[in-house]
């Protein structure tokens, strides 16, 4: 049994296991600057001025509702049910 002690050996390592529940990553906001022609904005301005003053949204607002629903429209084009 000494020998077998003196011969040394090697530890075993803690099995890392992975979380069972993921956390979710947060969506950070971004900014970025973006270029578009003047009469694309001014086509914006207008349909803006076509809403009443109660509904109205700022250029920001039309353009991020702008995106989301032409991200929608392809997410249920590419994952028709």
């Amino acid at each position: 049994m000494q020998e077998m002690i003196n011969k040394g050996g090697s530890v075993l390592e803690p099995v890392v296991t992975a979380p069972t529940k993921a956390e979710p990553e947060e969506d950070k906001l971004k900014s970025f600057t973006f270029k578009i022609y003047e009469s694309e904005l001014a086509q914006i301005r207008a349909i803006q001025d076509s809403l009443p003053k109660r509904d109205r949204i700022s250029i920001h607002d039309f353009v991020v509702a702008a995106v989301k629903e032409k991200i929608d429209k392809s997410a249920k084009k590419n994952n028709p049910k």
